[in-house]
């Protein structure tokens, strides 16, 4: 249920910060001085005939425009209190889950409208079935915020917020960089958006006062994200990487064990965002060809911007005229997201494009970080195993980084190295050294990791006092599937408490999970961790008693 809680909290969050955005393009055209003397003529002396409730109904028909400030207002309480724990979450959240199912309504009525009469609204009938999506989504995050916020459970309400990992000194970014990005994309935004409103009315392209549909918004942003992830995994490919995951907004492919697997994420759809993972298959590939790489999504987005800027102007009498808004959306989202990409960021505890290409520039300590964690990678689609990891490149990296999740991380990876090559004296040295910087970090690690606590402190220590908190604490974020990691800690966890048969049990379910997978370098260090376990466990059940 908390991981369901952070979903919606997410959810709130996309919806206060579109609803913003479109404030900012109806509240200014309410303020405009023409707009009021419009309003003065229709209502003025000289149309008698312009009756009481007449003038009521267009005057509520203003008030309109004052709906997505509140709007905006509602979810963005919602999202605040949640993440901070506050007493009147619970409160915002419901207030929040039930603005989100009235917002439906009107948008069943345009999809009713447009399948009713087919042709007559050019816009709702093109974008029909995004539409569509939009509601449907909705509608689920909606009932389901009712069904999570409805109950009182008595207990003290949990911040919702995600721990930031602290800003690494020397990585290129700031805090001024990240304020910075911020304004150049919401002003941007927003300033591209009220040009092509203003071209759109000068050239008769737009009808009504509502200015870009929310569909258009989301239709475009996918677009834009997928062509910027196209463009990093066109240049990766071309440059003899492999491809292992590719998110474009809700849409998100992973290379599992592998094998493909796709996960539709709906709070992606509202403000979708992306991520192309990239590894290389030769272990001493140049800094460069992985520079070029990162660069080539910001120029994906630029190249994407010019030419849809270019047919929105030119689409006026040609036969893609009712797509201008489309294409005018993509060219002012595109090239914002170039310049805010090119900026080194880590404002979430993810680098930007930029803040990549800078740490990879500088060299030094980033450079072999980043070749380590990216060769980590690899193993999962090729048949480098962790015994082809660069161990020096990951001793070199330790040395500046003590503190943190890329700290333990390197320090894990080394054990998997010497683990590999059954050197496990300096296995067990640098697993040491991966406890005391979890020790001084005080983070919290995902499932992946405790396991891989588990399973190294129980072989090559036989420390169950140690390794039995790693296994609860895994239990306790309830979101692992058994898989072969999962049973081979676990066997090596009751081998180490002395639970032979039991042992025996969960290495008989991970042996044959990792006798299926499929040949390549991470899953072939499983069935030699598999190998390196049942050895010791049958040991044991051999040794005489006493």
């Amino acid at each position: 249920m908390l991981k369901f809680r952070k979903f919606l909290c997410a959810c709130f969050g996309n919806v206060a910060l579109l609803f913003a955005v479109v404030s900012c393009e109806m509240v200014p055209h309410l303020l405009r001085a023409s707009h009021w003397r419009d309003f003065q003529r229709t209502v003025g002396t000289t149309n008698p005939a312009f009756r009481a409730d007449s003038f009521i109904l267009l005057l509520l028909s203003e008030l309109i425009f004052l709906l997505p400030p509140l709007i905006a207002g509602l979810f963005a309480m919602a999202w605040w209190a949640l993440r901070r724990g506050k007493p009147s979450s619970r409160r915002w959240a419901i207030a929040a889950s039930v603005a989100m199912l009235v917002l439906c309504v009107p948008l069943l009525v345009a999809i009713a409208y447009a399948i009713r009469y087919p042709g007559r609204f050019v816009h709702v009938a093109g974008f029909l079935i995004p539409e569509s999506i939009l509601v449907a989504s909705m509608m689920a995050i909606g009932i389901g915020g009712l069904a999570a916020f409805a109950r009182k459970n008595g207990q003290p309400q949990r911040s919702l917020a995600t721990v930031k990992p602290p800003r690494i000194a020397g990585d290129g970014t700031n805090i001024l960089f990240d304020g910075l990005s911020l304004v150049i994309g919401f002003a941007g935004f927003l300033a591209g958006l009220n040009w092509w409103e203003r071209w759109g009315r000068v050239q008769h392209l737009l009808a009504g006062h509502f200015g870009f549909p929310l569909s258009l918004f989301i239709v475009a942003f996918l677009m834009t994200t997928g062509m910027h992830e196209a463009g990093h995994a066109a240049a990766g490919l071309a440059l003899g990487m492999k491809l292992r995951a590719f998110f474009v907004g809700p849409f998100q492919w992973t290379m599992r064990e592998g094998k493909w697997s796709f996960h539709f994420a709906p709070a992606k759809l509202i403000v979708p965002d992306g991520a192309t993972g990239l590894v290389p298959t030769n272990p001493h590939q140049n800094r460069w060809e992985n520079i070029c790489m990162i660069a080539a999504g910001p120029i994906a987005s630029l190249l994407t911007g010019l030419v849809a800027f270019n047919l929105a102007l030119t689409a006026k009498g040609k036969p893609y005229e009712p797509a201008w808004a489309l294409f005018a959306v993509i060219a002012t989202i595109a090239l914002v997201d170039f310049l805010v990409n090119v900026i080194p960021l880590n404002p979430a505890g993810l680098y930007s494009d930029g803040a990549r290409i800078y740490q990879l520039l500088k060299g030094g300590r980033w450079a072999d970080l980043h070749k380590v964690t990216s060769l980590a990678a690899s193993t999962s689609v090729t048949a480098l195993r962790p015994r082809d990891y660069d161990i020096e490149a990951i001793r070199r990296a330790e040395q500046s980084f003590t503190v943190g999740r890329q700290a333990i991380l390197l320090r894990l990876l080394a054990t998997s190295y010497y683990l590999d090559c059954e050197k496990f004296r300096e296995a067990g040295k640098a697993l040491e050294e991966a406890e005391a910087v979890y020790a001084a970090s005080q983070i919290d690690v995902p499932p992946e990791l405790c396991m891989a606590f588990v399973f190294r402190i129980a072989f090559l220590r036989k420390d169950p006092v140690c390794a039995r908190p790693w296994w609860e604490q895994m239990e306790a974020k309830k979101s692992v599937k058994p898989g072969v990691n999962y049973w081979l800690a676990k066997s090596a966890l009751l081998w180490s408490e002395g639970r032979l048969d039991e042992a025996r049990d969960a290495w008989d379910q991970g042996d044959a999970l990792a006798q299926a997978l499929p040949a390549v370098g991470d899953c072939d260090f499983d069935r030699h961790r598999s190998q390196m376990l049942h050895q010791v466990i049958e040991a044991d059940v051999m040794a005489p008693a006493g």
